[in-house]
């Protein structure tokens, strides 16, 4: 038929292939898999790619447009890491973890001075450090619900569930300014 076997794209990859896309039978099955977030086993025996959680769209989880269009912007004025200098890639927030604010006030409160630049590697770590913190606050809000008790006013709740923070207290002036206003 006259097809070339070419080297697969993906780097170290020592298989040979006729494929389109330019990569081997094995590569193209781990990519795909990747991009579907689905298992696939590896036809030279490796273990099954792991499949990662369902997740909420963007949007769902409260980036809509005038989330990507403050990013953009805040990272036009801030174009290196606050944590390690190197060049941001990343908006991120400062003190209160984004599904905790999106819980507590629907919404992302976008003032600048409640989030920081961030390259990808320290926006992961921080994640991962920011994952307790979620984590402890739910189990909190999960604790007083499950007690019988009236969920209490928005500032004792906060308290009782986040440490106090200057960028919580912010938050909660400018919500309740809006209440009272």
């Amino acid at each position: 038929m006259g097809l070339f076997r070419k080297k697969c794209k993906t780097y170290l990859c020592p298989n040979l292939h006729t494929n389109v896309s330019g990569f081997c039978d094995a590569c193209q099955a781990k990519r795909s898999a990747s991009f579907m977030h689905k298992p696939v086993k590896d036809p030279q025996g490796a273990p099954p790619i792991l499949k990662q959680p369902d997740r909420p769209s963007a949007v769902k989880r409260g980036y809509d447009h005038s989330w990507h269009k403050f990013a953009r912007d805040f990272l036009d004025h801030h174009p290196t890491c606050a944590i390690c200098g190197k060049r941001s890639q990343c908006v991120d927030h400062k003190e209160i973890p984004a599904e905790i604010m999106i819980d507590m006030f629907g919404k992302f409160d976008l003032d600048p001075n409640l989030y920081q630049a961030l390259c990808f590697s320290c926006n992961r770590r921080k994640a991962v450090q920011d994952r307790e913190q979620i984590d402890q606050y739910f189990r909190d809000k999960a604790k007083l619900a499950s007690s019988g008790a009236p969920m209490p006013p928005l500032e004792t709740f906060t308290q009782l569930i986040t440490p106090a923070r200057s960028g919580l207290r912010d938050i909660e002036e400018k919500f309740s300014e809006v209440d009272r206003g």
